[in-house]
C-alpha cells in the first residue's frame, strides 16, 4: 500500500477555511474538505482524523487573525486602553476584517454561532467555547465602561446583549453589502445610540485624527 501524498499544512488549513466559511460548518463534509484540500481521503485522515478536529485548528487560526481576538486571547491590549476606545477600536478593525478578509461571507466565528445547535455535537461545543471566551471578554470591557464611566455620570449602560448584537449585525450585514466604512458607520451609529460615552469619545477620535493629519501635511 502506497504511503499518502504528502501536501502543505498551512494550505491545505487555508483551504479548509475556505470551505467552512463558504458553505457553513453543518454543511461541510469531509468529502467536501478532501477536494477543496487536493488531498487523499486517507491523508486528511491521518493528519486530522475527523472534521470536528480540523474544524478546531481552523478556528484557532481564524481567531488569531480576527479582531475579535482582543477578547478573546489579548485582553491585556484591550486593556490598555481607554474603555470606549477599546470598543471604539474594536468595531472600525472588524469592519475592515469583513470588508477584506470576510468579502461578503460574514464572520466564520459568528456564523457558526448563528448556525450550529446543539444537535450538532462537537462541532456545536467547539463554538460554544468560543462564545464563553468572547462573552467573558465583553464582559471585562463593559465592567470597566461601567465603573470608570456610566456609574459615576449617570450615563446609559452597555448590556452584553447589546455588544453582541451589533457584532452580530455587523456580520450578517456584510454579506450585503461589505464596504468597510458602511460597516464601520452601522457599528458606530449603534454604539453611539446606545451609549452617550460613545458620542463624546468617537468626536474626540475624530478631533485627534484631524489632528494628526494637520502635523503630517505640515511635516
Amino acid at each position: 500500500m502506497g504511503r499518502p501524498k504528502e501536501f502543505d499544512y498551512e494550505n491545505v488549513l487555508d483551504a479548509a477555511t475556505e470551505t467552512f466559511w463558504a458553505d457553513g460548518v453543518a454543511r461541510t463534509s469531509i468529502s467536501s474538505l478532501v477536494e477543496s484540500m487536493h488531498i487523499q481521503r486517507s491523508s486528511f485522515y491521518n493528519s486530522f482524523a475527523s472534521k470536528e478536529r480540523i474544524l478546531g485548528l481552523v478556528l484557532e487560526r481564524y481567531v488569531k487573525a480576527n479582531p475579535l481576538n482582543i477578547l478573546i486571547n489579548a485582553r491585556t491590549e484591550m486593556e490598555a486602553k481607554e474603555p470606549e476606545h477599546a470598543a471604539i477600536d474594536l468595531i472600525l478593525d472588524f469592519s475592515y476584517f469583513l470588508s477584506q478578509k470576510g468579502a461578503g461571507r460574514g464572520c466564520l466565528l459568528l456564523n457558526g454561532l448563528s448556525e450550529l445547535t446543539v444537535k450538532d455535537g462537537e462541532c456545536y461545543e467547539i463554538y460554544q467555547d468560543y462564545y464563553v471566551q468572547l462573552t467573558g471578554g465583553l464582559s471585562v470591557l463593559l465592567e470597566r465602561l461601567d465603573r470608570e464611566k456610566s456609574s459615576d455620570q449617570g450615563k446609559s449602560k452597555l448590556s452584553l446583549d447589546h455588544m453582541m448584537g451589533i457584532l452580530l449585525g455587523m456580520s450578517h450585514y456584510s454579506k450585503l453589502d461589505c464596504t468597510e466604512q458602511r460597516l464601520a458607520n452601522m457599528g458606530l451609529d449603534l454604539l453611539s445610540g446606545l451609549s452617550p460615552n460613545f458620542t463624546d469619545a468617537l468626536v474626540s477620535e475624530q478631533e485627534r485624527v484631524h489632528e494628526d493629519s494637520k502635523e503630517l501635511m505640515q511635516a
